[in-house]
């Protein structure tokens, strides 16, 4: 009778050995067939969960990990054998995103994350503290039926409307992103109705879909609010149904940006990946302006076409569309990119209010108003300033110091143009290494300036296409600032 297992191992429960598990999760994952994306997914559950197992142990000197790997079905099955504490971990404080974004808090984190990246993951506990992690790593039905499903099926041609989803839509437009980028690009909420419909029924999201003749949905737009911004909202969550070809159909539904004017919104911001031009393409078309472009932003295996050679992370470029009134309190723009920053606005159409003041005032006393943003299985995290106080830059270089030490590969920082702390804080921060990435609508109303830091990862300019001409002005001019960081790196510092 043949056997499943591939492969088991059993190590001391140090962290130290994790590295060593992971090269066995690899070769595992390799000889059963997966892509390399799906290896990668693979060797993070392992490592997390491994992890997540030394983690909760008693931490005794003799202590061991088993880890088992076996060859199932529909792909790959783990097993990981240890002494915990009988802690069962639906039962503990889940995972918060918004706590995350608040206050840090990272409880849950870990099994968050082994979820989201495997199949039938369950926990069982023994007597005296043994506990048996399991779960099956599928590999994808996608790939299983490539053979199968090469020849690509006929465009339908049809007609389409566009409306305002309701709460009974939830189903379908999960169904939909589900179907239109068979891998997950956005945040889990979205492929969950439940959670859709809870968007939908909170006005937490603002969605138009575009809806064929037949009745299927073949589109989704949405507006969701920034946390830089209160009167700001992100255009995100776009998809057309590539099966079917109707006209316009990929254009931004006028009663999208309408609702948002109607609704005080000053302006919208969205996002286009830089390893091609199609998305750069559109927003244009749309009337959005270049702003920003931030480096090594997301993973590439998520975007590239599976013949595709790349590098592993991918730039995005930032867009804005402006409809209501900015503040017209003046903005304070550092010296040495006020040009720039100024092509941008003229570029956007928009004339602000600029301050003649160049000395870098110091902050307010009292408490700064700081918040997070991240997206730790894309890999970036975003520190964004709102109020400045005198405890501004040590909780800055704390939280960046924090991001570093996970190996977050891109940081980024946003701070307010309306306040002249701007001024002495991006100075400071350009000293620990972030350098420019370019502005965007930001708090009250205002903009906000946007400093990046690339953690052990390559910038990768030579892969970053831009379509418009002033994109690749910003492009040459980020690069310039890029190759100024690295140059200070290697001088030493002046007495």
């Amino acid at each position: 009778m043949t056997s499943n297992k591939i492969f088991g191992i059993q190590i001391p429960a140090q962290l130290t050995n994790i590295s060593i598990v992971g090269v066995a999760a690899r070769e595992c994952a390799k000889m059963r067939g997966f892509a390399p994306e799906d290896v990668q997914s693979f060797c993070l559950a392992v490592e997390e969960s491994v992890t997540n197992s030394i983690e909760m142990g008693f931490g005794g000197h003799d202590d061991e990990v088993g880890i088992l790997f076996s060859k199932t079905p529909s792909g790959l099955g783990v097993k990981i054998n240890s002494l915990c504490l009988p802690l069962v971990p639906e039962k503990l404080p889940q995972y918060c995103s918004q706590r995350m974004s608040d206050h840090n808090d990272t409880t849950g984190l870990s099994f968050h994350l082994v979820k989201q990246m495997v199949d039938n993951l369950h926990i069982s506990i023994g007597k005296d503290g043994e506990r048996e992690l399991s779960f099956e790593k599928y590999l994808p039905e996608k790939r299983v039926q490539e053979k199968i499903t090469r020849k690509r099926i006929a465009r339908v041609n049809t007609t389409h409307t566009t409306r305002f989803a309701i709460p009974d839509d939830a189903e379908n437009i999960s169904r939909l992103l589900l179907r239109a980028h068979g891998e997950v690009l956005f945040s889990e909420s979205i492929y969950y109705p439940d959670h859709v419909r809870e968007m939908l029924e909170k006005r937490d999201m603002i969605s138009v879909v575009s809806e064929t003749e037949c009745g299927e949905l073949m589109g989704h737009f949405a507006l969701v609010k920034e946390i830089s911004g209160s009167s700001v909202e992100e255009l995100t969550y776009v998809v057309v149904d590539g099966n079917f070809r109707s006209h316009d159909s990929s254009k931004i539904p006028e009663i999208l940006m309408e609702d948002a004017t109607s609704r005080g919104v000053y302006a919208v911001s969205a996002y286009a990946v830089t390893n091609h031009i199609y998305s750069q393409r559109g927003l244009q078309r749309d009337n959005f302006a270049e702003n920003s472009l931030f480096l090594a932003l997301n993973a590439a295996s998520k975007h590239k076409d599976k013949n595709e050679n790349g590098p592993d992370r991918i730039g995005n470029m930032g867009y804005a569309k402006y409809f209501g009134v900015r503040n017209q309190a003046p903005v304070f723009l550092p010296p040495h990119h006020r040009d720039m920053i100024m092509r941008i606005y003229a570029h956007a159409g928009v004339e602000p209010s600029v301050s003649d003041e160049n000395s870098f005032t110091e902050a307010k006393n009292g408490s700064s108003r700081i918040t997070t943003e991240s997206e730790l299985q894309e890999g970036w995290f975003s520190i964004v300033v709102q109020e400045y106080g005198i405890d501004t830059f040590p909780h800055i270089r704390s939280e960046f110091y924090k991001a570093s030490a996970q190996g977050v590969p891109s940081i980024q920082i946003r701070l307010p143009l309306s306040d002249s702390a701007t001024l002495k804080i991006c100075e400071k921060c350009e000293k620990i290494g972030f350098f420019f990435a370019g502005i965007n609508p930001g708090y009250k109303g205002s903009e906000s300036l946007i400093l990046q830091y690339l953690n052990g990862v390559e910038a990768g300019f030579e892969s970053v296409h831009i379509f418009s001409d002033f994109g690749k002005i910003l492009k040459d001019y980020v690069h310039e600032c890029w190759e100024k960081r690295q140059l200070d790196q290697c001088l030493p510092e002046s007495n």
